[in-house]
């Protein structure tokens, strides 16, 4: 069987095999090999930038699916008679941009969320008990404005921004998941989302 071929073939066959044939035998052998040490080299990463390990853990499987399609594998640019440690060292630089990838994309949302948000605290300050009610039927018909996503990513942002200045990165997972959308899209619905508030706000002020 192919399956117990592939046990047999070393790291950089396995990796041509992925990458000529997309064999996913070879692909499932050479994950095997390799993961149990891309994802500790993963969880070492959130350990020292405080990260959730749960980030690291994605991030490690994640580093397998690119190589996967990208088909980016050279073996001449495996520096060293060791096929293994070069190997192995190619992996965890993917990984590295994929957690730089994730730490650009965190800090993106936060400087729209924290300047949105910062906003709202102060509007807050200026509302008096009296107009508490007319504040209610204004915000219902602001998030009128907002569909069924929008208004998902933005009530959760409210949420957990009573007691957190940063919406956790488990949490944009939950919500991409809940919603049927990749991660990166849940940033894109709240800016949408945001737009949206303001521009409803303005028409109010108006």
């Amino acid at each position: 069987m192919l399956k117990t071929r592939c046990q047999f073939l070393d790291d950089v066959v396995l990796l041509e095999r992925i990458r000529d044939f997309n064999d996913e035998q070879a692909y499932k052998e050479f994950v095997n090999r390799y993961l149990p040490a891309v994802k500790q080299e993963c969880l070492n990463k959130c350990k020292l930038r405080n990260v959730d390990k749960h980030v690291g853990i994605q991030i490690a499987h994640e580093t397998f699916e690119k190589v996967k399609k990208s088909k980016s594998f050279k073996k001449r640019k495996l520096n060293g008679t060791d096929s293994k440690t070069a190997i192995t060292g190619w992996l965890y630089r993917i990984s590295s941009n994929l957690f730089y990838d994730y730490h650009n994309s965190e800090k993106k949302d936060n400087e729209i969320n924290e300047s949105y948000f910062d906003e709202l605290v102060a509007e807050a300050n200026e509302i008096c008990a009296d107009s508490l009610a007319d504040t209610r039927d204004i915000t219902v018909k602001i998030l009128a404005k907002l569909n069924a996503k929008e208004k998902e990513v933005v009530i959760t942002d409210l949420e957990y921004k009573r007691n957190q200045k940063y919406l956790p990165s488990d949490v944009n997972e939950t919500l991409a998941k809940n919603l049927g959308v990749k991660k990166p899209t849940v940033r894109k619905i709240r800016e949408r989302a945001i737009a949206k508030l303001k521009k409803a706000i303005n028409e109010i002020n108006k």
